[in-house]
């Protein structure tokens, strides 16, 4: 564990904002080490400290805190303290500094927020202002590939109702790998005794978290599709962009010129 004199000089470099000395120290860190740090700090702090982890450190880490502690550090991932901290940053230096945190992690924090402060918090996970991932939701339903039909449909009519669309089902592995889409009606038509896996074809669309959404607009408009799975850059499901979704946010960008155009031509 850590010694107070190790503390104490990690809350000195959080105190003078020096990041990149965080981030060179803690890389070379066993996740317990971390870990016990983390639950000697106020988490603000070790939320920041926790952003600056490459991807699998982090995973450990998380995994080596207590559960108070995990749900601690993702709902403080919204907090507006922690917003303002990564937000004085240069996009560049955003981009060399915050690692992508592991897909089960945003899963996690986006289960956490609600819909109205999702969109803005979602700056937190490093995706760039008009990605995709800044528009993703987890509102959909993932089925296993060992259940038969009829678990998959028990578990779309449980989790359904909450879900922006059930026309699409996505297949997930164990560790929540993308592995297809299926129709439901494909399910619904289907024998309930068949495996899921029966009816994969594994040629399916997804689009990363950080492309760019005018490319989740061309995918839509090419493959005809209600709503586009999100990936990580490990094929893990994050979650799913609608085409409302997309089509709300052009047409506030659209009245926005309109209004700036307005404004520098008044009638």
């Amino acid at each position: 564990m850590p010694g107070e004199f190790v503390e104490s000089k990690i809350q000195e470099l959080v105190k003078q904002k020096d990041w990149r000395r965080l981030k060179e120290i803690l890389s070379g860190w066993p996740s317990p080490d971390v870990a016990d740090l983390f639950e000697n700090i106020r988490v603000e702090e070790a939320v920041i400290l926790f952003r600056l982890l490459h991807k699998q450190q982090a995973a450990s880490v998380f995994s080596e805190v207590e559960s108070n502690k995990q749900m601690a550090l993702l709902q403080e991932m919204s907090n507006e303290h922690v917003r303002d901290i990564i937000s004085e940053l240069s996009p560049d230096d955003r981009t060399e500094l915050f690692e992508e945190l592991p897909g089960e992690i945003t899963q996690r924090l986006l289960n956490l927020l609600s819909s109205d402060i999702r969109r803005e918090s979602l700056e937190l996970l490093g995706y760039p202002e008009e990605s995709v991932g800044r528009l993703m939701t987890p509102e959909y339903v993932a089925i296993r590939p060992h259940w038969t039909i009829e678990q998959a449909l028990e578990h779309i009519h449980r989790y359904g109702r909450d879900a922006e669309t059930i026309h699409i089902t996505y297949v997930v592995d164990e560790k929540w790998h993308l592995l297809d889409d299926i129709p439901l009606r494909r399910l619904i038509l289907a024998d309930p005794e068949q495996k899921v896996e029966s009816l994969m074809d594994k040629r399916f669309v997804s689009i990363s978290a950080h492309e760019d959404q005018e490319k989740a607009i061309e995918l839509t408009k090419r493959y005809n599709l209600f709503a586009l799975p999100v990936i990580d850059s490990e094929n893990v499901l994050l979650g799913i962009v609608t085409v409302d979704d997309i089509l709300d946010v052009l047409e506030e960008e659209v009245t926005e010129d309109i209004q700036k155009g307005a404004s520098i031509f008044p009638l």
